[in-house]
């Protein structure tokens, strides 16, 4: 049985919960950042391979690769975009040799690395001098619903080990929740010509959607492994009642999405070693 933190876990309900929203922002990507046929595209921590289905859809005709640590994302990828070439691999340590694509995006998932500044010059490796690169990642989250569920699962599961085990799933999400730090990521990493933007995706979500949403957030995970079924079960009854009377059945949501973009140069830059 895969660990509460895997992503293995919620392969099979990623798109039908999240899909919306991140292929919104992915759109978003293809917008800053079109790429030309031939062009040959890698999309790192890809998930179900959303980012890579968008710029397909586009009809560019580059040659499409995804890597995530995720078997069962990769399953689910390989699926949904038959005409990409997918492996299993850690953004960390990417296997492909230097300067071998044209563009890579990273899309929320530099905050799921133990230690982004890498993650962010292996991306700079494998592009091509002159090659593009497009990431996101979420501003901090003030949404009052999200912070309403928060304040209803500290009370029946400890604040801190629910902030531990966010943590553990995404060490540095804090880090990438500005537009500064990610500018001075980008930077740091090797990147010319940076530039990041910040955007508000706003939605309609219903109490249930909200709610299989912060199910398999990774917060929701480690409440459902620490109480059990039975126990998950019963909260979340009775976090649909208050959130139902605090908020009704349906409510506009919105969260910040900062995108950042930036280019290798045509010559001989090497990214600082942090610390």
């Amino acid at each position: 049985m895969s660990h509460w933190s895997s992503y293995d876990t919620i392969a099979a309900r990623y798109d039908d919960v999240w899909g919306s929203r991140f292929e919104a922002v992915a759109r978003l990507l293809c917008e800053r950042m079109p790429l030309g046929r031939g062009t040959a595209h890698l999309d790192v921590g890809t998930g179900t391979g959303i980012v890579l289905r968008a710029f397909a859809s586009r009809g560019s005709g580059s040659s499409l690769a995804g890597c995530d640590r995720s078997i069962g994302m990769i399953r689910t990828a390989r699926a949904r975009v038959p005409e990409g070439r997918f492996v299993a691999a850690d953004a960390m340590t990417l296997p492909f040799r230097d300067a071998s694509f044209d563009a890579v995006t990273a899309s929320f998932v530099l905050s799921h690395l133990a230690d982004h500044e890498t993650g962010l010059q292996e991306a700079h490796r494998v592009l091509k001098p002159g090659g593009r690169f497009a990431m996101t990642s979420w501003s901090a989250d003030a949404d009052k619903r999200a912070e309403a569920w928060r304040e209803l699962l500290a009370g029946t599961v400890s604040r801190d080990l629910v902030r531990a085990a966010v943590a553990s799933v995404a060490p540095r999400e804090a880090q990438l929740e500005s537009a500064e730090s990610v500018e001075g990521a980008l930077a740091a990493a090797g990147f010319a010509g940076v530039e990041v933007h910040a955007v508000v995706l706003e939605y309609t979500i219903s109490l249930d959607d909200f709610l299989a949403d912060r199910e398999i957030s990774s917060a929701g995970r480690y409440a459902r492994h620490a109480l059990g079924e039975g126990g998950w079960s019963r909260w979340v009854a009775r976090a649909r009642e208050v959130l139902e009377a605090r908020f009704g059945s349906a409510f506009e949501c919105s969260r910040g999405v900062l995108i950042g973009l930036g280019a290798r140069a045509a010559s001989g830059f090497r990214p600082r070693r942090p610390g």
